[in-house]
């Protein structure tokens, strides 16, 4: 089969998406089976068609840095386009390739791995939909049909725009900081890294045309675009650039949200962050890091892969997570199976009334949110107290008015619990042992997550029923100075989340 090969070179989103619906139409109407190159300049970040931009892009950054925002005429997840990446499309009469959709991608992701492995890539199609190497995406793909004719495409990393990617895109990291971003170029990588330069433009068309050629049997003739393509592409235009494209799907940015969950033991420290869709009730993405040794980290992306685009619902995911982990060896189950439970823990939450990032900044012990919780204590961390307060090290407090502490003692006073300062991590276990010799078993307290992911063993070994609530600022865990706090010697002042805190006060009552 003969296909006619075109490079429209690079051009805005809005032309691209313009001209994948444009040649899409031609080919419903007119067969001409054609092999398209695509490139994006400025950069882009495409929702897929049944997302909304609110929910999966950093606007006010992309807007700042001058990228573009549109959406693709096909499904899947947002990506980022940037200048250097090389986008292909096969848009051909659906007779013409008589596959099932996974076939489709099967077939068409394993002649552009081959094509790959002529720049000496050692590429491999993974399903659903991606191309791998060493078990990190270089190439996702999708695609559409219309009238008997379909489009499917694929994108090609060239260079490392991660860092862009990640501050662009609502990705599933909480805080992008260096060892997150670092952590998501263990699941991608690019043609640069890969080869230690950047091919031509020709190389990789001519490593994609390779493999095609040698697995489907195709043969490629270069034209341009007809007129009647060029006419209807700027006829379309206009749509493609208005707000009624690229908004079409308008969704409530709360009702999407990123939650996470942490657990710690001897095996090393597990994140679960997931997005999950409110309206939908769907778990739109999952992205697992920490700090834990595994031989082989493709199964952990193997994983987040099974976690994508599903149903919410805690029994099925558990149970996919089980027998994952039970098939796969050599990952602790109770520990992944504690990481997602926060992650439901964190969603009972949000059923109780908080929003996601509310969610995110309590962390509960021993019990499920939902269930009955009569607190007695509140544990206020002795760093909230001005750095030169005389009782900053002492359990006392009065209620002066020059920090929170005192605003947060009167408060917990007037829902009728027990405020006492901790001084240190000794003096936290002997709060548990006096709460436990009173008969005191649910306590609510403030502290850092660093801290309370430090020491979850301890909060979940003393046994006591525990709401823990985020600070809102730099710790000594961000500040290196750990080692000073455990000892009740760090010298900064942090700061309580006295909002969050009104808020659970309100909620317990």
């Amino acid at each position: 089969m003969v296909l006619r090969e075109i490079d429209t070179g690079h051009r805005t989103g809005a032309w691209n998406m313009a001209a994948d619906q444009a040649l899409l139409e031609v080919q419903s109407e007119k067969p001409m089976p054609t092999l398209r190159f695509l490139s994006f300049s400025p950069p882009a970040c495409l929702v897929g068609y049944f997302q909304a931009v609110e929910q999966e892009i950093r606007r006010e950054y992309c807007e700042k840095k001058g990228y573009h925002i549109n959406r693709r005429i096909t499904g899947g997840g947002a990506i980022f386009f940037d200048p250097s990446q090389i986008g292909w499309e096969i848009i051909a009469p659906v007779s013409m390739f008589p596959y099932p959709p996974q076939k489709m991608y099967s077939v068409i992701g394993e002649a552009v791995a081959r094509g790959l492995g002529t720049l000496g890539i050692k590429a491999v199609f993974k399903k659903r939909n991606d191309i791998e190497v060493g078990g990190r995406k270089i190439s996702g793909m999708g695609g559409v049909s219309y009238r008997g004719a379909f489009l499917f495409q694929g994108t090609l990393l060239v260079q490392d725009w991660i860092q862009e990617m990640l501050y662009s895109l609502k990705v599933p990291i909480e805080k992008l900081k260096p060892k997150e971003i670092d952590s998501v170029r263990e699941r991608v990588t690019c043609i640069e890294n890969e080869l230690g330069r950047i091919p031509t433009r020709e190389e990789l068309k001519n490593a994609i045309r390779k493999g095609l050629e040698e697995v489907l049997g195709l043969e490629f003739r270069p034209e341009k675009l007809t007129p009647e393509e060029k006419k209807r592409i700027e006829s379309l235009l206009p749509y493609f650039e208005s707000e009624e494209w690229i908004y079409r799907i308008s969704l409530p940015e709360e009702l999407q949200g990123l939650l996470t969950g942490t657990y710690r033991s001897s095996f090393g420290t597990i994140k679960v962050n997931a997005v999950v869709n409110a309206r939908t009730n769907m778990l739109r993405a999952t992205y697992i890091t920490g700090d834990f040794f595994i031989e082989n980290r493709e199964s952990i992306f193997d994983l987040e892969r099974l976690l994508k685009n599903i149903p919410f619902n805690e029994r099925k995911i558990i149970s996919t997570v089980e027998k994952f982990i039970k098939k796969e060896g050599g990952l602790p189950l109770e520990d992944f199976l504690g990481a997602f439970t926060e992650v439901f823990n964190k969603w009972r939450w949000v059923k109780e009334g908080f929003t996601p990032d509310e969610a995110n900044n309590l962390f509960n012990v021993n019990f499920r949110p939902g269930d009955k919780f009569t607190p007695e204590v509140f544990l206020f961390p002795y760093c909230a107290k001005k750095a030169k307060c005389p009782f900053r090290h002492q359990d006392e407090c009065t209620i002066c008015g020059d920090c929170e502490v005192g605003e947060g003692y009167e408060w917990t006073e007037e829902a009728g619990l027990e405020p006492r300062t901790v001084t240190s991590f000794e003096d936290l276990l002997d709060n548990f042992e006096d709460m436990k010799k009173k008969g005191i078993n649910e306590y609510i307290g403030s502290c850092c997550e660093a801290f309370y992911v430090k020491h979850q063993e301890e909060f979940r070994e003393s046994r006591l029923k525990g709401l823990l609530v985020n600070i809102e600022n730099s710790t000594c865990y961000d500040l290196d100075k750990a080692t000073l706090a455990y000892r009740g010697l760090f010298e900064n002042k942090t700061d309580l989340n006295m909002k969050l805190i009104k808020k659970v006060l309100g909620y317990i009552k």
